[in-house]
């Protein structure tokens, strides 16, 4: 199927699990409670962040009353209790993940969500069989677009970082993997319809459209709008 080497590197929200709907509608849901209405477009600008670097933002954009760690807490509790009760595949990402197992296609997982709702989801769908490395938001010191994440996930594969396909859905997900070296399979979604994805070596509408001759394709730079 690709090289010898090859790895492929799955953001999770967006790409493999409808979450950011989810995410969004916590959000949401706490900011309401203190006056604020929070709009998808609004939502939009922190895909693909870090809890932490969210809330604080979003705290010193409206003025919130509460401290960072009740947000926090608020958030992760919900976000936890929704991948457990509510988090659905997205098209094609079980039979794509099972192809490139059946394979033997090293897989990882770089997300920026935590640990905890990492687990949740992986768990309540039944995907945690497919990946032989998971890399979580919390497991590294900075966020996506910066590197760190993919780097690291292709270090737990033993992969080079060139060897790699990473899948992403966001522009800060395109940047962390792309610095990091690694071709980019963008998956459009309605929630970053709209967003800027060109940097991306290739870009499809789902994960039944990934053409597995591209793993193992090193850092083509085969560009589509």
């Amino acid at each position: 199927m690709g090289a010898s080497g090859a790895a492929v590197i799955f953001d999770m929200d967006g790409v493999l699990v409808d979450g950011e709907p989810l995410h969004y509608e916590v959000v949401r849901r706490l900011l309401a409670e203190e006056g604020v209405e929070f709009g998808m477009d609004d939502y939009q600008r922190y895909l693909g962040t870090t809890l932490e670097s969210t809330w604080s933002d979003l705290r010193e954009r409206y003025g919130l009353s509460r401290s960072y760690e009740w947000y926090a807490a608020a958030y992760d509790r919900e976000v936890v209790r929704s991948y457990r009760e509510e988090a659905e595949l997205l098209p094609g990402a079980e039979a794509l993940l099972a192809l490139l197992a059946e394979a033997a296609v090293p897989l990882a997982l770089a997300s920026s969500s935590n640990r905890e709702w990492v687990d949740a989801a992986l768990d309540s769908l039944g995907l945690r069989r497919f990946f032989d490395q998971t890399v979580a938001g919390d497991e590294v010191s900075r966020g996506k677009p910066d590197p760190e994440i993919y780097l690291r996930a292709a270090e737990r594969l033993g992969a080079a970082p060139g060897s790699c396909v990473a899948v992403e859905d966001a522009p800060a997900g395109i940047a962390s993997a792309r610095a990091a070296g690694m071709s980019v399979v963008a998956v459009r979604t309605p929630m970053t319809d709209g967003l800027p994805l060109t940097e991306a070596n290739w870009i499809i509408d789902s994960l039944a459209d990934f053409d597995p001759a591209w793993v193992g394709a090193g850092a083509v730079e085969q560009r589509v709008n």
